[in-house]
């Protein structure tokens, strides 16, 4: 199955998933002293569609704005970050992108409010290249490249349950390469004060 097909059945699922579950009591999109936990899958486009997964969880600063710290994995195939080395000379590289995000926040109604992002982050690509020694005997190589990143994008949390929902979102990284992801993720929320 290609990795385009893996991407879209994971939406997919992630999608029906949600849909199928029946709301009862619903949290408020404005909350303030709360916490999220969210899981997410998508696909990566500037490098091809790749398939990527992550997770973030984050805290609310005030009615409009949430601080978020995410992490986020792309299988690149035969693509880096950096021109080096050459993509005849890679079997395997990973992307791993490290974040910090500021979510602005728009609480249009109780049960969804979309959002902004802007942040931060920080690639790390780890790479396999086929080389050869000194003596032409074939050997593989591994080299990790760092980038720093720019995060924009926008989203929108719906609210499925009293503490749950669903969260689609168009990101944008912006590096050396500009890699655009759409996913769609389940959040949790949480409350961030003791009772």
């Amino acid at each position: 199955m290609s990795s385009r097909k893996c991407a879209l059945l994971t939406l997919g699922t992630l999608l029906i998933a949600a849909w199928g579950a029946a709301p009862t009591a619903f949290a408020q999109s404005g909350d303030t002293d709360v916490g999220e936990v969210a899981g997410f899958g998508g696909v990566a486009l500037g490098a091809g569609a790749k398939p990527s997964v992550g997770a973030s969880t984050g805290v609310t600063i005030s009615r409009y704005a949430m601080f978020s710290l995410e992490t986020e994995f792309i299988s690149l195939g035969d693509r880096t970050i950096q021109p080096w080395p050459p993509r005849s000379t890679v079997t395997r590289s990973y992307l791993f992108d490290f974040g910090s995000d500021f979510h602005i926040r728009i609480p249009v109604r109780d049960r969804w409010a979309p959002y902004a992002i802007a942040g931060a982050g920080l690639l790390w690509n780890t790479i396999h290249q086929d080389a050869f020694d000194p003596h032409g005997s074939p050997v593989v190589r591994h080299y990790d490249q760092f980038n720093g990143a720019l995060h924009t994008g926008a989203g929108l949390r719906y609210y499925l349950g009293d503490k749950w929902g669903i969260r689609p979102e168009f990101k944008v990284i912006v590096s050396k390469e500009i890699y655009y992801r759409l996913s769609v993720g389940i959040f949790y929320v949480i409350p961030t004060t003791l009772p």
